[in-house]
């Protein structure tokens, strides 16, 4: 149980990768003030522990409910994703990326692209779930090394609030570009890999 737990664990904080998510943090929670900032950092670390745990206990029987192969999930994950790095390159700072306030939905942007596909993306989600085989009915060790993992989200969110503030606006903009460049290149390495995946898998 110990070995599959740090196992699991390791392998999911190498996975969801927060420090590699910081910059889209700091994009989409532009204009926040510290509280607020704290407060979405903390709502997207239950939404990892949420998907990743939904995904340790019934993730295979969600997909197979909807008929939707892993290589599919994978390909619309990377799409998501090049949508949000080209509103960075952009700077448009709408759609994907916009911080909506309106209607009680602040910050509801952050689940989608942040905490899905980007921190529980496809590999994430994946990971999870074939670890969550190795164990019986109630995949209790797969479960800590998820809450563990995204626990482990939460420091370096927290720590782009520090980060923000010795960033001028013009530094920010550069800081977001170059992000959005390497967050399309990360879309289209994993919406490939998913159809790779659809096509020599059967589906």
């Amino acid at each position: 149980m110990i070995d599959h737990i740090l196992y699991g664990s390791a392998a999911l904080i190498a996975l969801t990768n927060p420090l590699a998510e910081l910059p889209f943090f700091l994009t989409a929670t532009e204009g926040f003030s510290p509280s607020e900032r704290r407060r979405a950092a903390l709502k997207v670390t239950i939404g990892v522990l949420v998907v990743l745990a939904i995904s340790a206990v019934g993730g295979t029987r969600i997909l197979d409910l909807f008929d939707v192969s892993f290589g599919a999930f994978r390909a619309a994950g990377g799409l998501v994703v090049i949508l949000a790095g080209l509103e960075m390159l952009r700077g448009t700072g709408s759609g994907i990326t916009s911080v909506t306030r309106a209607a009680g939905e602040a910050e509801d942007h952050l689940w989608v692209p942040l905490v899905m596909p980007l921190l529980a993306g496809p590999a994430a989600i994946t990971a999870t779930i074939t670890l969550a085989l190795d164990e019986p009915a109630v995949p209790v060790g797969t479960l800590v090394a998820v809450l563990i993992s995204s626990l482990a989200v939460l420091p370096p969110l927290l720590a782009e609030s520090t980060l923000s503030k010795s960033l001028n606006r013009h530094a920010t903009r550069i800081f977001e570009r170059f992000s959005g460049l390497i967050l399309v290149a990360i879309g289209f390495q994993t919406g490939l890999g998913g159809i790779q995946e659809f096509f020599f898998s059967g589906g």
